[in-house]
This record gives C-alpha cells, sequence and structure tokens, in this order.
C-alpha cells in the first residue's frame, strides 16, 4: 500500500471518527442563513438581491470553524514529527493534507449551499455562478488557513491567531468572488472574473504549500 493511500484512508477513518466536526460547518452555515430573513425582512426580492452575497460569507465563516484542527491533533499525537521520515517530499504530504480536509470538509459544505440559496429565494444563475465561485475560491482558503494554522501551531488560541493573520489574503478572493456574482446578477459575462479566481486559486495551491511545509518543519523542530 503506497503512502498516499494510507493517508488517504487514515484521513477518511478519522472523519468518520468524528462526525461532529464534519456535520458542525453545514449546521452553522444553515443556521446562520435561517436567521437571515428574521433579521432583515421576510420580502423575497430583498433576500435574493443580498442572498449570494450573505451564503458566501457564511460558507467563509463555516470554512474557518475547523481551521485551526488542520495540523492541531497530528501535532499534539507527534504525527507531523513522523512526516519527515517519509520517502515524500513534506510539501506533498502538505498537499495531501490540504486535498482531504477540502473534500472531507469544505466539499460536503458546498454541496449544502443551494438548500441555503432555496432558503433565500436566490435565482438559479446566481446560485450556479455562486457555487463555480466557492468551487474555485475554496482551494485557496484552504491554503491561506492551512499557512496560518502552521504559522499559529502550538499556540494558545491558535485558531483565532491565524484567522487574523491569514485575513488580509482572504480579500482578493472576496473581492473577485463578489464580482461575479454582481455581474451575475446584472446578467453579464462572469467569464473573466472567474478565470481570474481561478488562477489566483491555482498558483496558491501551488505556492502555499511550500510555505506551510517550512511552517511545520520549524514548529515540529522546535517542539523538539
Amino acid at each position: 500500500m503506497s503512502v498516499e493511500h494510507r493517508f488517504l484512508v487514515r484521513e477518511l477513518k478519522l472523519v468518520l471518527a468524528r462526525p461532529g466536526d464534519f456535520f458542525k460547518p453545514m449546521w452553522f452555515l444553515i443556521l446562520v442563513i435561517s436567521m437571515v430573513p428574521l433579521a432583515l425582512s421576510p420580502d423575497s426580492k430583498l433576500l435574493g438581491e443580498i442572498g449570494s452575497a450573505m451564503i458566501w460569507v457564511a460558507t467563509l465563516l463555516a470554512l474557518l470553524l475547523n481551521a485551526d484542527q488542520l495540523f492541531r491533533d497530528d501535532f499534539v499525537d507527534g504525527v507531523l514529527e513522523q512526516w519527515l521520515f517519509f520517502n515524500r517530499p513534506l510539501f506533498w504530504l502538505v498537499i495531501l493534507k490540504l486535498f482531504c480536509h477540502w473534500l472531507f470538509y469544505v466539499v460536503p459544505l458546498i454541496l449544502v449551499t443551494p438548500l441555503a440559496g432555496m432558503m433565500l429565494s436566490v435565482p438559479n444563475d446566481v446560485m450556479i455562478a455562486l457555487l463555480v465561485t466557492l468551487l474555485l475560491a475554496t482551494p485557496a482558503l484552504t491554503c491561506f488557513s492551512a499557512l496560518g494554522a502552521a504559522l499559529t501551531l502550538g499556540t494558545a488560541r491558535s485558531g483565532i491567531l491565524g484567522v487574523l493573520v491569514m485575513l488580509p489574503l482572504f480579500a482578493p478572493v472576496i473581492i473577485l468572488a463578489a464580482g461575479v456574482l454582481t455581474r451575475a446578477s446584472d446578467g453579464s459575462d462572469i467569464l473573466p472574473l472567474l478565470a481570474l479566481l481561478g488562477a489566483f486559486s491555482i498558483a496558491a495551491a501551488t505556492l502555499l504549500p511550500l510555505a506551510v511545509g517550512v511552517a511545520l518543519r520549524l514548529n515540529i523542530g522546535g517542539s523538539s
């Protein structure tokens, strides 16, 4: 059995062993979205205009709920130290970890967003644009969250510190996604902004695992 196969199987077993962490972001998203009509107005036109933006922000916050757990448990259990002895580069193991996190926690969250869109009467074309922006943007957001988690690993309140450290990097993704949703609601062409968002996400997914690997190596070395 290859290292990659064992890695994926282990991550899946961890997800199955902690179903609360799996469902927590989805419950958070639905809870937040269900409060919007109560806080603003049940008018379907108003909700349709702001619904996509509200879902995007709620999804981002839900994504951050498990961000501090990306490396924390592996760090405490000594699993990260074992990564150094694998016959694989550290950045490749980081890529596998981030892919598993995105696949097992972020993708199910994205699949729930159509339900949130129905609750806020979001038009179908805007909902499709929202799903596409989430699929394109969440790999970059996952990498940013991982870098924050790696830089603050082992510190008190590492989750809050990681979000604060990486908050400026979230801004370009949010701005591009907001531009796509605005154009989709106006009926304008969204492909240029989608291409830019995709390029940004690919660049982040390519470069940031290297930085995360360096941060992890420094933390592992400092703990030994």
